[in-house]
């Protein structure tokens, strides 16, 4: 008799058990999922994505700022006169800094980043100061 209960409450036990265990690895692909999409490599890090900007106009200059969350894919600026341009991720200035970006020049000939007290002063006519 012993015997045959265990054998009953076995196959009881077990029946419940793979649902629970379904539903518990359904939910575990569904975190994996959802942390697949916010890691490095997905969205705004996703090196396809470029992130558009508009420039704003702060005492005479033209001043585009890069996003706390870096676009992997570099920021293209839509300018209100026509033609856009793009800064590649790797010529972003630091935080805290800031660079002179001239439009028409090749990202490797633009100026090195600097202090943005210092740029605000030295920006040509035409040009950018970029913040970081």
């Amino acid at each position: 008799m012993n015997r045959v209960l265990r054998s009953i409450m076995n196959t009881h036990h077990t029946r419940h058990r793979w649902p629970r265990r379904a539903a518990h690895t359904a939910a575990a692909a569904a975190l994996a999922l959802v942390l697949a999409a916010c890691a490095p490599g997905t969205g705004l890090f996703d090196a396809r994505v470029t992130l558009d900007v508009t420039p704003v106009v702060r005492t005479g200059i033209l001043v585009v700022t890069v996003p706390t969350q870096r676009p992997a894919g570099g920021i293209t600026v839509q300018r209100s006169d026509g033609p856009s341009f793009r800064i590649p991720p790797g010529h972003y200035p630091p935080r805290g800094q800031c660079r002179i970006w001239v439009p028409n020049r090749p990202p490797g000939q633009q100026s090195p980043p600097g202090a943005c007290s210092d740029l605000e002063r030295q920006v040509p006519a035409g040009a950018y100061l970029v913040y970081g």
